[in-house]
């Protein structure tokens, strides 16, 4: 859970989790998660980098490999029993990585 960048990417994945045997467009996606297209094509590619999605030039469809699909099977299920915690998990990760990047940019006094 703490490798998902975004509550929008754990939509998106259990989107096409729960429908394995659809296949969706961006702009089918975005209205489905009240976002943005652009924004969603990005996250998208990102599904389809991760190995979670395959796509062609204008769809989207689940494909993740056996383990994965496992991993996300637990993962559905930690949301569905506890969405509060599963969102506050990946809220911490995300503020503390941006925490850690805005340090390496932090000046020092030894400097």
């Amino acid at each position: 859970m703490t490798s998902v960048s975004s509550v929008p990417h754990l939509e998106a994945m259990l989107l096409f989790h729960r429908e394995p045997a659809l296949r969706r467009t961006a702009a089918e996606v975005a209205r489905a998660l009240y976002l943005p297209e652009a924004a969603v094509a990005d996250l998208l590619r990102a599904l389809c980098g991760a190995g979670i999605l395959a796509c062609d030039e204008a769809c989207y469809w689940y494909a993740p490999s056996e383990p994965l699909a496992r991993a996300l099977d637990s993962l559905d299920k930690a949301y569905r029993d506890n969405l509060v915690g599963v969102t506050h998990l990946i809220h911490n990760s995300t503020q503390k990585s941006a925490m850690r990047f805005s340090e390496a940019f932090k000046w020092r006094k030894d400097n």
